[in-house]
């Protein structure tokens, strides 16, 4: 009897600096990655995940850098999937707001996140590092080829 091999998952990791500069080169290096993994710009998945990664570097840059000069960007696809990380080393793991703040200075971010990996099939997570000093924010989707 053959075993099955188990199934391949392909890890791309980026790290940058907590500074607005980081989120166009992260959305660059994540646009040319998805392109090597056969998701070309006229992916239906593409701007989704453009768009994530580029909020969620925004908010570790607008909100992590204090406590974390670097936050790390991985994408993990797999068969059928693709896993969106973002990490830094900042304790505080956000929710997402019910409403926007209402003094107009954020509080969309998350909530789009959220709304987007939904429309696509997928699912946000915040896992908190063990040590209690850090988090990553998980955008799961699946991907159809």
């Amino acid at each position: 009897m053959a075993v099955a091999d188990p199934p391949q998952t392909v890890r791309y990791c980026l790290s940058l600096a907590t500074v607005p500069a980081s989120v166009p080169e992260a959305r660059r290096a994540v646009r040319t990655e998805l392109a090597a993994r056969g998701l070309d710009a006229d992916h239906p998945l593409t701007d989704t995940v453009l768009l994530v990664v580029s909020e969620l570097v925004t908010n570790a840059v607008r909100h992590a850098a204090p406590r974390s000069p670097r936050v790390t960007l991985q994408l993990d696809f797999c068969a059928g999937g693709l896993t969106v990380g973002v990490h830094d080393r900042h304790p505080h793991c956000p929710r997402r707001p019910e409403v926007p703040h209402q003094d107009g200075s954020g509080g969309w971010g998350l909530g789009l996140v959220h709304e987007l990996a939904a429309l696509a099939g997928g699912a946000t997570e915040t896992v908190a590092d063990p040590d209690g000093g850090g988090k990553t924010m998980l955008v799961r989707l699946p991907v159809e080829r």
